[in-house]
């Protein structure tokens, strides 16, 4: 679907043009800005993104920072979130990488040791995040991340012509939704076919997307363990 179209779903549903009739170039102006606000919106709810990035980038031996977004070190869209990674190594073994926050990050107090990475600190700084990773990496080996972004970028529909992708099942949500946030704008009371319509498809979507979620489960080990130390629920032991 275009955005034009989109738009002219959603102006129809408010009674604001009638059917065959085509909005005035204002009218889709208003309307691409509050779809690309309704979308940037959206795109800071997990359960509203339908599904999680998957991405790899090399690592730099020695290089412990890496800036992440579009003209980054690693040159992708921003993420809003890091779910976890991995590296995969020259044999092709693969090594978890876990994901720790803030806190976690600043109690190492040697950054500088040099090993194959285990742990990685996001931080979602604008417009390039930062990735820092621990211990220092110390071979050229591969990064896998994944990661919850944008399920449409809003800058890849700067004009009314550009065409959305989504999956099929986002469409009634996306009109219907727009036509609320357009309703004040134009004068209109939001019918109460659409205001239902826009609730129950937006639900929807988000309880589709939750259930294919799954939650980390984090498992506290033994007091005293040095971090960076592992710990086996089957073995009851550490090493």
């Amino acid at each position: 679907m275009t955005v034009e179209g989109l738009i002219k779903a959603a102006l129809r549903k408010l009674g604001v043009i009638a059917s065959g009739e085509s909005p005035s170039t204002d009218e889709l102006s208003d309307g691409l800005t509050a779809l690309q606000s309704m979308l940037r919106r959206w795109a800071s709810k997990r359960m509203m993104v339908y599904a999680s990035t998957k991405e790899s980038f090399s690592l730099v031996a020695g290089t412990y920072n890496y800036t992440y977004g579009l003209g980054g070190t690693f040159n992708s869209a921003r993420p809003h979130m890091i779910l976890g990674g991995y590296i995969l190594d020259s044999v092709g073994v693969t090594h978890p990488v876990d994901l720790i926050d803030e806190a976690k990050y600043r109690s190492i107090t040697v950054k500088a040791t040099i090993s194959r990475p285990y742990a990685m600190y996001f931080h979602p700084n604008y417009p390039l995040a930062s990735l820092y990773l621990y211990p220092v990496p110390d071979a050229v080996e591969t990064l896998y991340i994944d990661s919850i972004k944008a399920f449409t970028e809003t800058s890849s529909i700067s004009a009314t012509t550009d065409t959305l992708s989504f999956p099929p099942n986002y469409e009634e949500a996306l009109i219907y939704n727009l036509a609320v946030r357009l309703a004040s704008e134009f004068g209109k009371a939001i019918p109460v076919e659409v205001g239902i319509l826009a609730e129950s498809s937006y639900r929807d979507i988000s309880t589709l997307n939750s259930a294919n979620s799954v939650e980390s489960i984090i498992i506290a080990i033994p007091a005293g363990l040095s971090y960076g130390a592992r710990y086996s629920i089957n073995s009851d032991s550490n090493h």
